[in-house]
């Protein structure tokens, strides 16, 4: 193969690809969304080295394969399957694609994982651990507003109400914002961390360089926390939303009510957390029939 046409093989997908995703924002994609599909599209086009309009159903399959025997979960090759099948729906009615080879491409089924969450105790412990007094307000507002870590980080000084112990998120999940409650923990570290503060910055998470913390930068927090609190688990961010569902729901709160604090679109979402708690529900059959 020539220089030049090999630099044709690898340049052409992405102009699909750059057509592709300025759709996908077009729709409201969000920009994280985009970097997954970037990302993983280049990397597909890197491994099958075909232009988009030459691959064929095994093509596709021997990749998948391939990622299977490097240890994929199911649910991550259903999601690169789903990023796949995306793309060549779109190509497909571009009429870039005559025939669209993800037609004969099946979604492994993948039974929806139980949410994993800390314990009252291992939430205790977590706060213990928490020294630094911007820690104990990460937690705290993670843990009491149920906010994702993308949330958290997008939170500005306007969006809380302090007096009330209220946070607006905005642009959560699908672009829609929502009010939360937060607890009064949370309400007075906000109080003590803004009066440490002595600057105009519009957001609440600063990095030590001034600017808006970043997500890594809370993961990272958080997963160090969990290490120094000895808590066996892996501590996320996103297990602190799981850990609030789960608590409110053991502590009687409808599922209805548990959606809207997660700003979940839909309740067969938040239902997730519901098969968890069995135990739950036994304690309640029981005071009707003992």
């Amino acid at each position: 193969m020539s220089m030049s046409s090999h630099a044709h093989v690898s340049a052409l997908p992405h102009a699909f690809v750059d057509e592709f995703l300025l759709y996908q924002q077009l729709r409201g994609r969000r920009q994280c969304t985009l970097a997954s599909y970037k990302s993983f599209l280049d990397r597909f086009f890197r491994i099958v080295h075909k232009q988009p309009t030459q691959l064929t159903v095994q093509d596709i399959r021997r990749f998948l394969m391939a990622e299977n025997s490097k240890g994929n979960k199911q649910s991550t090759i259903a999601t690169k399957i789903a990023i796949l099948r995306s793309f060549f729906d779109w190509l497909e009615r571009e009429e870039y694609i005559d025939k669209n080879p993800m037609r004969r491409i099946d979604t492994p089924r993948v039974p929806p994982a139980s949410p994993k969450y800390l314990t009252h105790d291992e939430m205790e412990a977590l706060r213990e651990a928490s020294t630094k007094l911007l820690d104990r307000l990460i937690v705290e507002m993670l843990y009491s507003s149920g906010a994702r870590v993308s949330e958290l980080v997008a939170l500005d000084w306007d969006d809380v109400d302090i007096v009330n112990k209220r946070a607006t998120i905005r642009d959560g999940k699908g672009g829609k914002s929502r009010v939360v409650p937060i607890s009064i923990k949370a309400a007075r570290l906000l109080k003590r961390y803004r009066d440490t503060r002595h600057d105009d910055n519009l957001w609440i998470f600063q990095s030590r360089h001034s600017r808006r913390m970043v997500r890594e930068t809370v993961e990272r927090r958080i997963s160090a926390l969990g290490k120094k609190a000895g808590i066996q688990k892996r501590v996320t961010p996103h297990r602190l939303r799981h850990s609030l569902a789960t608590h409110l729901l053991e502590a009687g709160m409808p599922i209805d009510m548990i959606q809207k604090v997660l700003g979940h679109a839909s309740i067969a979402t938040t239902q997730i957390y519901a098969r968890t708690q069995m135990a739950g529900v036994e304690q309640y059959y029981r005071r009707v029939f003992p």
